[in-house]
């Protein structure tokens, strides 16, 4: 079945009324009518098979079953220095359908993206959108938190308070440690930060492991920013099912 997004405060006593995108979506688009089925899911673990009983101005349906996520995976912290163009929404994108958990953009000392607060309010949008439609098209039913955009230092001390325990920075220095032989060492939730295409700086590297982070090698090869996002997440859900 098809599957939309419903909010949460729509759904009333076994009944739902869908509005805006996704009702237009279900009865312009994809032309379901009266009678017909969806799963509809409120981005917080939720499931519910629905059928439509009217089309209107919104769609209304009634809940004919309620089923709980239950999926043993890890959380995972991204937090991302802004990139150049519009890689950002390549890399919110990506992340969602990896399970990503919280996406924190992210200005570094070495940041060259520059966002002023009226095109803020536009993106921070744009990514929100981004994570609905990945999420639906990869069959994920929670949607990752996406946080304002932070400097560096407060990007710190929100994983703190976040208390995710494994740290890891990939960093473009001799010596650096390899990603995979950091990660079997342990394979709780993680917070990957992931550095701007001039990296890190090393006041910044510095300040990272006063807050437990270990820097980490992605191997021989630099990598481009939207790259690195991809290769340092899925070698952590890769070491996690080839451990469990």
């Amino acid at each position: 079945m098809r599957r939309f997004y419903i909010n949460k405060n729509a759904v009333k006593t076994g009944k739902i009324i869908i509005s805006g995108k996704e009702a237009h979506h279900i009865k312009d688009v994809i032309r379901l009518k009266p009678g017909d089925r969806f799963i509809g899911f409120d981005g917080e673990g939720k499931n519910y098979t629905l059928r439509i009983t009217e089309t209107g101005a919104g769609i209304r349906a009634e809940i004919e079953k309620v089923s709980l996520q239950q999926i043993n995976m890890p959380k995972v912290l991204l937090a991302c220095a802004l990139p150049k163009k519009s890689k950002m929404d390549y890399i919110i994108e990506k992340a969602t359908e990896l399970g990503v958990t919280d996406i924190i953009p992210m200005v570094t000392e070495h940041t060259i993206m520059k966002i002023d607060k009226a095109s803020y309010a536009n993106k921070q949008k744009r990514w929100e959108r981004i994570t609905l439609e990945a999420s639906k098209q990869c069959g994920r039913d929670t949607l990752p938190k996406i946080y304002g955009i932070t400097n560096f230092k407060d990007a710190l001390k929100l994983v703190e308070k976040l208390n995710y325990k494994d740290r890891i920075m990939p960093y473009v220095c001799e010596g650096a440690v390899y990603i995979k032989d950091i990660l079997l060492q342990s394979l709780n939730s993680v917070a990957i930060f992931i550095g701007p295409e001039g990296d890190f700086s090393k006041k910044e590297v510095g300040l990272a492991k006063r807050y437990n982070f270990k820097t980490a090698s992605l191997g021989e090869l630099v990598l481009k920013v939207d790259t690195a996002v991809i290769f340092a997440i899925s070698a952590f859900r890769i070491l996690r099912i080839q451990t469990f």
